[in-house]
């Protein structure tokens, strides 16, 4: 490590970046579940909040994964790579909160703590 730690440096160009992130995964979510309680309504919400967290983040998995070739096939992508760790950090968000979502529902009604329930359950 260095010697000085410095902080992240917000810029404009970040703030509007992460403005449009922000903006992109609430537009997925609220689509995701609009069409699904359109589609199915017997599906209850948090089955469509586990559905709309998971294809999230694996949808800016991929994208993320693949900025570092595009940069390197066409200099377009280069803003993109210079603010891939801000995606990478949502992208970890949107699978927390998939994870969350997912523990509490199949496991924290039982009669065992949600974490070894998980360890050790069959189904």
């Amino acid at each position: 490590m260095g010697l000085n730690y410095q902080a992240v440096g917000w810029n404009r160009q970040k703030k509007i970046y992460d403005g449009l992130i922000v903006a992109g995964v609430v537009t997925y979510l609220a689509t995701f579940v609009g069409l699904g309680l359109a589609l199915r309504p017997e599906i209850t919400a948090e089955t469509l909040l586990i559905r709309a967290f998971g294809t999230a983040a694996f949808l800016l998995l991929h994208v993320v994964l693949s900025i570092g070739p595009l940069a390197r096939l066409d200099p377009r992508f280069l803003p993109l790579l210079y603010n891939r760790r801000h995606l990478g950090v949502t992208t970890f968000l949107l699978g927390a909160a998939h994870g969350g979502f997912a523990l509490f529902q199949f496991h924290v009604l039982g009669d065992r703590n949600p974490l070894v329930s998980l360890f050790v359950s069959n189904t």
